[in-house]
């Protein structure tokens, strides 16, 4: 990493020695004397497992196109956001720019750790593109992170190519640049992933919660330069991947089911646009690239109670930046889409 970059990270934990697990001094063993583990068991689950299990980072590094010391696999995308704040931001002194309506976990992460929030609001008008030139107007010194989200929640749509790679020159040595995109392989886009080698403050954060089906097991991936995963791994818990999600996960990404899922999603995702855009009460809805829409109508009180009443449970996203009265519904199976369709009819 260049020095410059490395000098983003908080000094303190660049110069501290990680906690070495049991696990990560040794992996390799026949008697486990080591570990202050119960050695009666079933051979299961009595052992600590691995603290980035090397069979499922692997299968990943292979998903994703990577090299293995590019990625850091946590419990869910919300704990690669977290390690992320607690690196690169100094409580009471550094801040982290937002881009609203966004995920909001990035503003509770920042709260969390301390660190002030900057906010330039997407341009709704334009739909919800990045204000890329009010982003490095307002840039300041204590920028240490950039959170986008691509295709982004709650609005479901790709952020420019271009001016999320501009972002990344523009505050090289500056700046990280986190690419939030857990609804890409919704999308007709490329992952960023490609551009690692390019932009070495570019962080891309993947997640089998969405197209992968797996939101209950809590699986993330932080993908980045391998001295950004280095530092990240000091800071980790020791052991955060539990044994039995590395087989559920392993076990799912080698099914290979995701391409005709997404298909149907495809399919669902245009027949619940067309068929909201036309009902009287709806102001509009929103193209999206991720597995749900976003759409505006009269009064979300009135919708979500008749949906509600009739066991369908919607986001109201009335809450967020510039989204009154804004609903988002999840692109559900097709007989779940044709409920809800019948259900919107009778509003």
């Amino acid at each position: 990493m260049q020095n410059e970059l490395l000098a983003l990270a908080r000094p303190e934990i660049v110069a501290m020695s990680a906690y070495r697990s049991a696990r990560s001094e040794v992996a390799k063993g026949i008697v486990w004397l080591d570990a202050n583990e119960n050695p009666w068991s079933d051979g299961l689950y009595n052992r600590y497992p691995e603290p980035q299990p090397y069979s499922l980072v692997s299968d990943l590094a292979t998903l994703y196109g990577l090299k293995p010391d590019q990625l850091l696999v946590t419990r869910g995308s919300d704990e690669g956001i977290d390690l992320l704040v607690r690196l690169f931001c100094r409580a009471g002194q550094d801040q982290i720019l937002i881009c609203p309506p966004t995920y909001g976990m990035y503003k509770v992460a920042a709260t969390i750790q301390g660190a002030a929030i900057v906010e330039v609001p997407l341009l709704k008008e334009q739909g919800f593109a990045l204000n890329l030139a009010k982003m490095l107007e307002i840039w300041q010194p204590g920028i240490k992170l950039v959170f986008l989200c691509s295709p982004n929640n709650p609005t479901g749509n790709l952020l420019a190519v271009p001016d999320v790679l501009s972002l990344c020159k523009k505050l090289n040595n500056k700046s990280i640049i986190i690419v939030d995109e857990a609804y890409v392989e919704f999308s007709a886009s490329d992952s960023l992933i490609k551009y690692l080698d390019d932009y070495p403050n570019l962080v891309v954060l993947r997640t089998l919660s969405k197209a992968y089906g797996l939101a209950g097991i809590r699986c993330g991936v932080t993908v980045a330069n391998p001295e950004i995963i280095q530092l990240l791994k000091k800071i980790i818990a020791p052991y955060p991947i539990p044994e039995p999600i590395v087989n559920i996960a392993s076990n799912q990404l080698s099914l290979n089911l995701i391409e005709d899922q997404i298909k149907i999603i495809y399919q669902e995702r245009d027949r619940l646009f067309g068929f909201i855009s036309n009902l009287p009460f709806v102001k509009k809805v929103w193209k999206s690239n991720a597995n749900f829409l976003l759409f505006e109508v009269s009064s979300s009180k009135k919708v979500m109670d008749i949906c509600l009443n009739n066991g369908i449970v919607l986001r109201d996203r009335s809450s967020e930046y510039n989204l009154n009265n804004c609903i988002r519904v999840t692109i559900g199976s097709p007989v779940e889409n044709t409920f809800f369709m019948e259900v919107l009819s009778r509003v």
